[in-house]
């Protein structure tokens, strides 16, 4: 068996490029994906995409109480009524923070800002005690911008106060760009991180032990630049209010039992409407905003149970995007577009809910904005890439199916091209036509199987009998004429329906006429029919098929001459116009009726069944023949028998006539 190289390579070449354009797919889809993730994760510098999904986190996230040792007490509006407005004599602070420090609290920390000497050196003074007496005081740092100058300043107590306290601790909240507090920085200072937050000094004070509290990194500022090192989220342990709160008035009065403050954190801070010091965060519902001392509670109760949520490692962050990026790949090539869709709207949901849980179970935040952008993007551009192939596929399909030569089509319009819609259309007609053929090519097989097995069964059965005697042996050679005509019929036509006509050469008629009634001269005399010729003296050549053009014009004479009675004649000629030619076969015989006139030159017609020799496949090769060469052929009735027409059109008159000598 030979080895062709040839086929093989070619074989190979098609594998690898059905094998290659759906990766090439899916790289492309990948890279796109991987842009969006990469542009957006860029584009979304203030974070707002990754603070909604915090905030969702937050909200669908259970928050158990957790068992702290944190306690507010409070300057609320019953404290105001009873003592009066803000700001209180620094005596009355002093007195509050002795009150305090008589329950033994761990730590109390003062969210109070004593930036300011005041016009009372006595009151000062008896803060001063108070806090020094009791010794485990913290008091706040403030770190603001000036309204006037625009400069960040560093606002510590005075020193009085400060060198009294147990320890300083910057107060204050990162507000977001859109004003809701979620986020603190451990170290804040001006040129250098060099205050704390508040909260690690209690803890420090209170020697709890807290791992999520680094050493501040030594940076290189300008000296007047806030820097700010160690970003971290917060969890709020709930809504405004959750926090363990004692009023103020109560503990002044007497009214609230010290031994709730034993052995607990301590926070004094104002909680009362309309002291401006109240932030939004994720916790807030119903417009309720959260006061400030109870957001460093909340720090402080994230610090101590390690709950500060800090920012994932870039290197993991890139990673994390780039897979969950490309994750869609994974069934989008596979998948039918609606479940496509549904798996990519289920692939959504699920990287929403898992990106907003994720800070409250790892403990570490970063942006999902590229893999919830790469994640809503999958699908519109793997069906874009879909749509792309099934466009090219029918633009393959509509050259496959247009002719190879389009200059010799006539076009009186402009050509334009066609829209998604129009080629689809077309694609359609050339499905719906193919069915046609499908269903032609059985009933093809079918009539063939039939026709040819019968001759060749009745053969069969004949030599099989063994008795070849001069009548059984001129039957058998019948009946083997008769398959053997079909098997040429069959194979004429195949090879007519294949041939393409822009590659037809340059024929002469008279040439090809002379050779078929030539042909069939031993027939026509055996018939005892004459065969009369009235072709022009000069040659016409036009563009065809020489041997199909013969052989069709074969079977339309040994059909006449079949017909034609003994004594008879056939009659073929050949005329010209300007537009065409036209040649005819004139019998005198019975003539074709009327009824079978109309299905004369269908597929397989059985109305020429009463026409000696007749298969049905004869005629309909002559018109496929006409056809393929643009003409048309018909058959009428005359008074003296059937009278078949072929005519071929000379396109654009580039037919060439010589005269002969």
């Amino acid at each position: 068996m030979g080895f062709n190289v040839g086929s093989v390579r070619a074989r190979s070449l098609t594998w690898l490029k059905n094998w290659l354009t759906p990766v090439q797919n899916q790289m492309l889809v990948g890279l796109m994906l991987l842009f969006l993730a990469a542009a957006s994760f860029v584009a979304d510098r203030d974070a707002r995409i990754q603070h909604l999904v915090y905030d969702f986190g937050w909200r669908i996230m259970p928050h158990p109480a957790p068992s702290t040792d944190v306690i507010i007490v409070a300057i609320d509006e019953a404290s105001l009524a009873r003592y009066g407005r803000w700001p209180w004599s620094r005596s009355l602070d002093a007195e509050l923070i002795s009150r305090v420090c008589q329950a033994n609290p761990k730590v109390i920390g003062v969210d109070i800002a004593f930036t300011e000497q005041g016009g009372d050196p006595a009151a000062n003074q008896a803060l001063r005690d108070a806090i020094a007496a009791c010794g485990k005081v913290v008091l706040p740092v403030l770190i603001e911008t000036s309204r006037d100058e625009g400069q960040v300043r560093e606002l510590p107590p005075i020193p009085e106060l400060a060198q009294a306290s147990a320890g300083l601790g910057r107060i204050g909240v990162v507000l977001d760009s859109d004003g809701i507090a979620r986020s603190i920085n451990l170290w804040e200072g001006i040129g250098a991180p060099v205050w704390p937050l508040m909260a690690q000094t209690i803890l420090a004070i209170a020697k709890t032990p807290i791992t999520s509290s680094p050493r501040p990194k030594s940076t290189l500022s300008h000296p007047y630049q806030l820097v700010a090192q160690d970003n971290r989220l917060l969890d709020f342990i709930g809504p405004a209010g959750s926090v363990p709160t004692l009023s103020a008035q109560a503990v002044l009065a007497h009214t609230a039992p010290l031994t709730a403050l034993t052995h607990r954190i301590v926070l004094i801070g104002a909680t009362a409407a309309g002291m401006g010091d109240f932030v939004s965060t994720p916790a807030t519902t119903q417009g309720a905003p959260m006061a400030g001392v109870e957001v460093i509670a909340n720090s402080l109760i994230s610090m101590e149970h390690n709950q500060l949520k800090q920012p994932l490692p870039i290197a993991w962050v890139l990673a994390l995007t780039g897979i969950l990026a490309l994750i869609p790949l994974l069934w989008l090539p596979r998948f039918m577009p609606l479940a496509g869709l549904i798996a990519s709207i289920i692939w959504f949901m699920v990287l929403l809910i898992t990106t907003a849980l994720f800070p409250f179970i790892t403990g570490y935040y970063f942006s999902p904005t590229g893999i919830l952008v790469a994640a809503l993007s999958a699908y519109p551009l793997w069906s874009w890439r879909r749509l792309e192939v099934a466009r090219k596929h029918l633009n393959n399909e509509l050259l496959r199916l247009l002719p190879y030569q389009l200059a010799a089509v006539h076009t009186p319009n402009e050509i334009k091209p066609l829209n998604f819609e129009q080629r689809i259309e077309v694609i359609q007609e050339a499905q719906a036509r193919m069915q046609q053929l499908q269903a032609e090519r059985d009933e093809m097989l079918d009539f063939i199987s039939h026709d040819i097995r019968v001759p060749l069964a009745n053969a069969a059965q004949q030599l099989a009998s063994g008795e070849l005697n001069d009548l059984n042996r001129s039957r058998l050679a019948v009946q083997l004429k008769r398959g053997h005509e079909l098997a040429q019929n069959y194979l004429s036509l195949s090879r007519a329906l294949a041939a393409k006509p822009d590659s037809f050469p340059e024929i002469e008629l008279n040439s090809m006429l002379e050779q078929a009634i030539d042909a069939l001269y031993d027939l026509a005399q055996a018939q005892q029919v004459t065969l009369v010729r009235r072709l022009p003296a000069h040659d016409i050549w036009i563009k065809g098929d020489f041997s199909l053009l013969e052989r069709a014009t074969i079977n339309l004479i040994s059909n006449a001459v079949s017909f034609t009675p003994a004594g008879g004649q056939v009659v073929i000629t050949l005329t010209q116009s300007a537009q065409a030619v036209v040649w005819c076969v004139q019998d005198t015989g019975p003539g074709v009726p009327d009824d079978v006139l109309p299905r004369l030159f269908q597929r397989f017609g059985r109305g020429t069944s009463h026409r000696a020799g007749s298969t049905g496949l004869g005629l309909y090769f002559v018109r496929t023949v006409v056809e393929k060469h643009q003409g048309t052929v018909h058959a009428i009735n005359t008074e003296q028998g059937a009278k078949f027409s072929i005519s071929l059109p000379l396109q654009n008159g580039e037919s060439i006539t010589n005269q002969a000598n």
